[in-house]
């Protein structure tokens, strides 16, 4: 495995938010403060509040928080944001892809959520998970999955009806609680979006289950069960929904090899779009080299030695003419003319040694 970031003095500043405790491969990509980071070893990376973090196909990487000890799994092909992590406060964005959590219990005012464009997920401690990817409808945008598989999770889907699309309103929120076993889908097309609930997909738990924690124990068998079973809870709320919902909504019942195959199908388009994030990045730098404010104050002082260069020049310019015209006016018989402008001259060359000093002394 391959990433190990070199952390500059800003960076070292303040508690690293999560380390890496897993990661299958190299194809590892870290963009802190608008820059893309080189290194070599990822197992032990200190991840900060800000760093984006893109897997690449075959890469799953484990991130263990600092806070708290919860622990969240990307799959590959995922583009993720660690928007906030202190003071007990934990925010996450999910771009793409596909990303399993197992929070820890909280206490107080701790709260944990990770959103999507569509859907943002509040727990307080469950192993549960989130999904960006393509819709089962040709035309339609990206879909997000939300799914419980111990615990609870508080979803706010968006959504926005045909008229609503029709007059670019706001996507409206649609609140749900969902129990392990549940999970709750967001897509839509031409501008609208729908939510619907329904039980947690046989292709979502056969993908974590062949992809499951490695640092962490999993609930996701004994969670299996009971939904394939029917358990009480299950047929009186989740069946009902999943029948009249999630099922018509592919014509048929799918099973895990179908939507395995639409979701690698989506891969392509949903991780360029995610790619796009990173396109303001340059490539990877060298130990030392400037990020967006390096750059910013190389060109500061780089206008500052320039104005001190023409400023200098143009008082030793002066100062060289003025020494010529009181030579000339000299030679001519005006000593007392003459004697003014060298002196007037050598003042205005003596100006000049101040800018020329200033230049040499600016570092970039």
């Amino acid at each position: 495995c391959a990433l190990a970031l070199v952390a500059s003095g800003a960076w070292a500043q303040g508690r690293a938010a999560a380390i890496v405790e897993y990661s299958s491969g190299d194809d590892l990509i870290v963009i802190r403060d608008g820059r893309r980071l080189p290194g070599q070893d990822a197992i032990g990376l200190e991840l900060y509040q800000g760093d984006q973090v893109q897997t690449g196909k075959g890469v799953f990487v484990e991130l263990r928080l600092s806070s708290g000890g919860s622990v969240i799994k990307l799959s590959e092909n995922t583009t993720f944001i660690l928007e906030r992590l202190s003071d007990g406060q934990t925010s996450m964005q999910l771009v793409y892809g596909r990303v399993r959590a197992k929070v820890e219990k909280l206490t107080g005012t701790e709260a944990f959520s990770l959103r999507s464009s569509q859907a943002v997920a509040g727990v307080r401690g469950t192993d549960f998970g989130l999904d960006v990817v393509a819709s089962r409808l040709a035309t339609a945008s990206m879909a997000t999955n939300v799914y419980c598989f111990e615990g609870s999770v508080e979803v706010t889907a968006f959504v926005k009806s045909d008229a609503q699309a029709a007059e670019s309103l706001e996507a409206i929120p649609r609140a749900f609680v969902i129990a392990a076993g549940e999970m709750v889908r967001v897509e839509g097309s031409a501008g609208k979006a729908e939510a619907t609930r329904g039980a947690v997909e046989q292709s979502i738990k056969d993908f974590w289950s062949a992809n499951d924690y490695s640092s962490v124990s999993s609930v996701l068998a004994p969670v299996a069960a009971p939904v394939a079973t029917g358990a009480p809870a299950a047929a009186a709320t989740v069946a009902p929904a999943a029948a009249a919902t999630v099922a018509p909504a592919a014509g048929a019942a799918e099973d895990s090899a179908s939507l395995t195959e639409l979701y690698e199908a989506g891969y392509d388009r949903g991780y360029a779009d995610a790619k796009a994030r990173f396109e303001p990045a340059p490539d990877f730098l060298p130990e030392g080299a400037l990020g967006k404010e390096g750059v910013a104050a190389f060109r500061a002082s780089a206008r500052l030695q320039k104005g001190g260069i023409i400023a200098g020049g143009l008082c030793g310019l002066g100062g060289a003419g003025l020494a010529v015209t009181g030579f000339i006016l000299t030679q001519a018989g005006d000593a007392a003319g003459g004697t003014v402008m060298l002196e007037t001259g050598a003042v205005l060359s003596a100006m000049a040694i101040p800018f020329l000093a200033l230049s040499l002394l600016v570092r970039y």
